[in-house]
This record gives structure tokens, C-alpha cells and sequence, in this order.
């Protein structure tokens, strides 16, 4: 009686495990596969690329507001009649990194840590941007999380930024939102954590919409102190900076941050 018992549990073990690496290498293909076919349809010749400079809003009179909203690229139409909360594609050339770039307010911005574009769950979740950014009224930064998955999925390969002959090989990354097109240049990658209250260090987390120069520049001394290499990329006041974030796991709370600078459309 005791072997029957002992036999039916390893049974039962054994579907357990054989259902959720099913689960697992199921969700792993259907990421790939969703993303693969969303990026055809973002796909576009250069020559059809129209820079649409958001900045060039039409000029608000005394006293009034202007309720504006650029013009929608042509290749997200499609996505956008999907999913509203796309709000751009980030492309990696030579990497796995090619997905939709999701916003969302629900959650506290955090929605997408665990649903894919469809909206159905998914422990791959999705890349997703920080909910204080803008790209309307742009934010002086950008700054975009993902999962640092094992498959390799979203930004599992991110932190093959910590060596210098990987960043050497990958130093620009496409991200164009919804409304303009956007050529960046890997400034630095570091190794970063979330603080708590009373710690002391840089929130790069926090670093999306700097007041002044001051405030600006200290952020790009803190990046640079912390880089793990030179790369002999630096901003200035005026720039804008895309902080790609994921998770670090050298510590408890780790993160991994690759910062690029916006040098082309």
C-alpha cells in the first residue's frame, strides 16, 4: 500500500513538472512568435521614414491651453487599433531585443511586468516604459524596464553589456515612439540596485525629468562614475538619454542599466 501511495505522489510530481516546463518553453514560443509577426508590421524602408520633430507644437497664446497630439507614424496605425498602450519599438541590432515598447497607468505603470501585448498574461511580460516619461511634451529621459529572463527573452541579454567587446560590437539602439524615430548611442552600462528610504546613491530610476543643467549634469557625473567601462560618449544639457533597466542578480534589488544617448533620427 505504502509503494502504491509513494508511486501515485512521484506520478503526480512528475505531471506537475512536465506541465509547467510545457508552460514555460509554450509561453517562451508564443512571445517570440507574437513578437515576430507585430514586427512586420512595424517594419518600414528608411526611405518611407518622415521625421516628425515632436518638439514643433503649435505655440500656446496667453492664457490658453493648446490640446495637441502629433501625428501617429504610419507603421504603428495597425498596432495602435490593438493595443493603446504601444508606445514605441526598440530594435538592437545583432541581439534578441526587437519588441514593443508598452505604457500603461495601471499598476502604477507595472502592468506589463506580467502581460504581453495581447493583454493576456505572460511571465515574459513586456518592455515597458516608466510611467512618469512622456513622449508627447517629451521627458528630458526616457527610461524603459524589461525582465532579465533565462530564455534570453525581452531583456534577458541585456546585461551582456558588462563586457566591453559586447558593447563594442552593439553601440546603437533604435527606439522610435509612436510619433518620431530615434537613433541612440550606448553612453555607459553599470550595475545599480533599489534603494531604500534613508540609503544614500543614485536613483537612476528617478533620473527622467531633470529641472536645470545642474541637476542634469550631476545625473551624467553619477552614470559615468558608476560605468563599468569608457566608451568616450558624454551628454550635455539639451541631450536626451534612454536608460534601458533590468534586473542584476550579483545582489538583493540588483539592477542592470545600459544609458544611451539620442544622436540621430
Amino acid at each position: 500500500m505504502k509503494n502504491k501511495i509513494f508511486r501515485i505522489i512521484c506520478i503526480a510530481i512528475a505531471l506537475i513538472s512536465f506541465g509547467y516546463v510545457f508552460w514555460y518553453y509554450y509561453q517562451m514560443k508564443r512571445t517570440k512568435d507574437d513578437v515576430s509577426q507585430l514586427s512586420k508590421r512595424v517594419e518600414a524602408p528608411i526611405s518611407e521614414h518622415r521625421v516628425v520633430p515632436i518638439e514643433e507644437a503649435p505655440p500656446e497664446k496667453e492664457g490658453e491651453e493648446v490640446d495637441w497630439t502629433p501625428e501617429v507614424l504610419p507603421e504603428f496605425e495597425a498596432l495602435l487599433t490593438k493595443n493603446q498602450n504601444i508606445i514605441g519599438w526598440i530594435t538592437i541590432n545583432g541581439t534578441d531585443i526587437n519588441y514593443p515598447v508598452m505604457k500603461s497607468l495601471v499598476g502604477n505603470g507595472s502592468y506589463y511586468l506580467n502581460h504581453n501585448f495581447d493583454q493576456q498574461e505572460d511571465k515574459n511580460g513586456s518592455l515597458f516604459m516608466d510611467d512618469r516619461c512622456d513622449v508627447i511634451k517629451p521627458t528630458v529621459n526616457y527610461i524603459i524596464y524589461g525582465h532579465n529572463m533565462k530564455s534570453g527573452a525581452m531583456f534577458g541579454n541585456l546585461d551582456e553589456y558588462k563586457k566591453e567587446s559586447y558593447w563594442r560590437s552593439h553601440q546603437t539602439v533604435t527606439f522610435n515612439t509612436i510619433y518620431d524615430y530615434g537613433t541612440y548611442t550606448v553612453m555607459a552600462a553599470f550595475e545599480s540596485r533599489v534603494y531604500r528610504d534613508n540609503d544614500i546613491g543614485f536613483r537612476y530610476y528617478d533620473f527622467i525629468d531633470p529641472a536645470d543643467e545642474v541637476e542634469f549634469m550631476t545625473g551624467v557625473d553619477n552614470i559615468k562614475a558608476l560605468a563599468m567601462y569608457e566608451t568616450g560618449v558624454t551628454a550635455q544639457w539639451g541631450d536626451r538619454l534612454l536608460l534601458l533597466s533590468t534586473c542584476d542578480y550579483e545582489e538583493d534589488n540588483g539592477r542592470f542599466v545600459v544609458v544611451c544617448k539620442l544622436t540621430g533620427y
